[in-house]
């Protein structure tokens, strides 16, 4: 089992950096968008304020996929270590992205198998 949980730790910090570049590149586009609404004075009624709902929509899907790339670096860096929490942690982020299709679905899954395996409890709560 200890092949599983290098390659977990391994998945999940792809995983984070996937998720760190979403978060980025939306922030970039929320950046786009308050632009727009900044300029939209020349242009149709309405234009200033769906650019403004539209930026800050992707200002919060940027924050949370940020958030949610720390969280699974952080977890990834604990379990490098065997440390508890980062067990309990993975297995909580596991239990999320098991609703983000169809990565998440996948990564969630084989989290919650390696983790809950008993050679691995034992591993990590000794």
């Amino acid at each position: 089992m200890t092949r599983h949980v290098a390659f977990l730790i391994r998945l999940t910090q792809l995983w984070s950096g996937f998720n760190l570049v979403v978060g980025l590149a939306l922030a970039a586009f929320a950046v786009a968008a308050v632009a727009l609404a900044v300029s939209a004075r020349e242009q149709p009624p309405g234009t200033e304020v769906a650019a403004g709902v539209t930026a800050a929509t992707l200002a919060v899907v940027a924050l949370a996929a940020i958030v949610w790339a720390v969280a699974h670096h952080v977890a990834g860096r604990g379990l490098r270590t065997r440390k508890a929490w980062a067990r309990n942690l993975a297995l909580m982020l596991a239990a999320f992205n098991l609703l983000l299709l169809p990565l998440g679905t996948a990564l969630g899954l084989y989290t919650l198998w390696v983790l809950l395996h008993e050679q691995v409890r034992v591993e990590f709560h000794a």
